[in-house]
C-alpha cells in the first residue's frame, strides 16, 4: 500500500490535497497510525478540505494547526477544520499510536439550504481553525464516535472484508459530530474571512516544492513561487513551520522515496534519483538521520504485510 496514505495530488485551485480514500466512491477515511513509521516521527505539513479528527490511542503527540502547537495525550484528539495547514509530530520522537479519521464535507450536502446555513458555518469558520477533544462531556462521545467508526469503517484500508452498513454508520457518526460542533462550539458570525496574506504565500510555496521536488531547487526558486523575497520565505517557514525551506523540501523528498522503497524491486539508486536527491549516497545519509537507519533496512522492517499487518496508508 501507498505509506503516503491520504496525500495524493493537487487538485483545487487552492492547492489543498485530493484524499485516496479506503473507497474512492466514498469520501470518508480511517486508518491506524504508528508515528515511528513516519522520517524523525513527524509527517509533511499539508491541508485538504477534509475535516481531520485524530484520536490518541498510546503515547502522546504534538499537532501544529497554522503554526500553533497542541498537546495531544493519549485517549484525547482533535478536529482540524477545512483547508487549515497541519501536521502531527513528536519533538522528543516518541512513539505514539493513533486513529486518523477524514470526512469530506460533500457527505453532507443534503440540500443547499442546509450545507449552506449548517455545514459551512463550521467548515468555512475562520475563527475555528481546530477543536481540541478531551474525555469529558459530549466531547467524550465524539471520541467514542471516532474509536467505534474506526473498528467498522476502517477494516477496508486494513485488508478486511467490509460490512456495508459501515457507509450508514460513517453518515450517522458524521451528522451525528458536526451537531456537537455546532450545538456546543461558540461560532462567531461573520464567519467567513479572507485566508490570511502569510498563509496563503506559504501554501503557494509548498506547492511549488511539492509539484518540482525531483528538480534541482534553491531558496530563490521557493520564493518566487510565494511572491515574497527569501528572508520572508524563509521567516515563513520558521514562523508556522519550525522549519527551514530546504530542509522542508529534504523531507518531502525523504518521504516520496518511501512508497518506491517499499515497493516490489526498489533500486535505492533510482529511487534517489527520481526523488530529487543528487546521489544514492546523500540519500542514504538523509535516510538515516531521520529514520535512524539504513533505506534498506527500512524496508525489511516495514515491507513484509505478514510480520507488519497495519497497513502504511495514512498521514496526519
Amino acid at each position: 500500500m501507498n505509506f503516503l496514505g491520504k496525500r495524493h495530488s493537487f487538485l483545487y485551485p487552492d492547492n489543498s490535497e485530493k484524499v485516496a480514500y479506503n473507497n474512492p466512491l466514498f469520501p470518508a477515511y480511517s486508518q491506524y497510525g504508528i508515528l515511528s513509521r513516519y522520517p524523525d516521527y513527524s509527517d509533511i505539513s499539508h491541508w485538504h478540505a477534509d475535516l481531520e479528527f485524530i484520536l490518541i490511542k498510546k503515547g502522546k503527540m504534538t499537532y501544529n494547526v497554522n503554526g500553533k502547537l497542541i498537546e495531544l495525550t493519549e485517549g484525547n484528539g482533535i478536529m482540524v477544520n477545512s483547508r487549515q495547514l497541519h501536521y502531527g509530530f513528536s519533538p522528543d520522537r516518541q512513539e505514539c499510536e493513533f486513529i486518523c479519521i477524514l470526512f469530506s464535507p460533500d457527505l453532507l450536502k443534503i440540500n443547499r439550504w442546509f450545507y449552506d446555513n449548517l455545514v459551512e458555518r463550521i467548515t468555512e469558520n475562520i475563527t475555528l481553525p481546530y477543536f481540541q477533544l478531551n474525555r469529558n462531556g459530549w466531547q467524550a462521545d465524539i471520541l467514542e464516535r471516532l474509536d467505534r467508526l474506526h473498528q467498522c469503517f476502517g477494516n477496508s484500508s486494513e485488508g478486511r472484508p467490509l460490512d456495508f452498513s459501515c457507509y450508514f454508520q460513517a453518515l450517522e457518526d458524521f451528522l451525528f459530530i458536526m451537531r456537537m460542533l455546532y450545538k456546543n462550539i461558540r461560532l462567531e458570525i461573520p464567519y467567513w474571512q479572507t485566508e490570511s496574506s502569510d498563509l496563503i504565500s506559504l501554501k503557494q510555496m509548498i506547492a511549488f516544492m511539492e509539484e518540482h521536488y525531483r528538480e534541482h531547487l534553491v531558496l530563490e526558486n521557493i520564493a518566487s513561487a510565494g511572491t515574497c523575497c527569501k528572508s520572508r520565505c524563509s521567516l515563513l517557514f520558521k514562523k508556522y513551520l519550525r522549519s527551514t525551506p530546504i530542509a522542508y523540501l529534504t523531507k518531502f523528498r525523504l518521504r516520496k522515496s518511501l512508497t518506491p522503497l517499499l515497493g516490489t524491486n526498489p533500486n535505492v539508486t533510482d529511487i534517489a534519483f527520481r526523488c530529487g536527491f543528487s546521489s544514492a549516497s546523500y540519500y542514504c545519509e538523509i535516510f538515516r538521520k531521520y529514520c535512524g537507519m539504513s533505506p534498506l533496512s527500512y524496508r525489511k522492517l516495514y515491507a513484509d504485510p505478514i510480520e507488519n499487518p497495519i497497513p502504511m496508508n495514512y498521514n496526519i
